[in-house]
């Protein structure tokens, strides 16, 4: 099998990102003296509250991960109404704050590699993962000062007839479900 250019690109770029991004998460987190399992939790409830039984991990592991959050102040739980099982996990303030400044530092190391681009270049990189997004099911924002798109149909406007072609009917797949890795610390 023949790789083609496009494949091999995309094969860079995901092994640079992700070892960009990992190397300075990894370092981030053992200052914070937290396992990639605790930082994984505080991202996905940045986005919203959730109860234990979404994690889809063990209850001993729930209870493990939620105790030491909960000693370094980071997540409270809260019983859910009509049923004692479960709990519902949700950030403090300095929760928040630390995923936002994981958030922060990341947005910063990104920058910074765009920076060596020239503007051209840089809004090309920005609208390129914009499409991506969109295309992996993610929620974009709209570039500053644009008007908000409004797709009339299940896809995305095509750019051109020729990219029109390319499209292909039927819904967009669902987007893939969350699983956790658990590492004890």
């Amino acid at each position: 099998m023949v790789i083609d250019e496009g494949q091999l690109v995309l094969d860079e770029f995901v092994e640079g990102v992700f070892r960009l991004i990992i190397e300075h998460h990894h370092r981030r987190v053992v200052e914070l003296d937290l396992t990639l399992a605790q930082a994984q939790i505080l991202r996905i409830l940045r986005r919203e509250s959730l109860s234990t039984g979404k994690l889809r991990i063990s209850a001993p592991a729930v209870t493990q991960l939620t105790d030491r959050l909960t000693r370094k102040a980071l997540i409270y739980r809260k019983p859910v109404e009509g049923d004692r099982r479960m709990v519902l996990l949700s950030l403090t303030v300095p929760g928040k704050a630390l995923v936002d400044g994981f958030r922060r530092h990341r947005n910063e190391v990104f920058a910074e590699a765009l920076g060596h681009l020239n503007q051209r270049d840089r809004s090309d990189v920005v609208a390129a993962l914009r499409t991506i997004s969109w295309a992996l099911g993610v929620p974009t924002s709209q570039p500053t000062g644009a008007e908000p798109q409004v797709a009339t149909d299940a896809h995305r406007p095509p750019d051109s007839p020729a990219e029109a072609s390319k499209l292909t009917a039927g819904p967009k797949p669902a987007p893939v479900t969350k699983r956790i890795r658990m590492e004890w610390d």
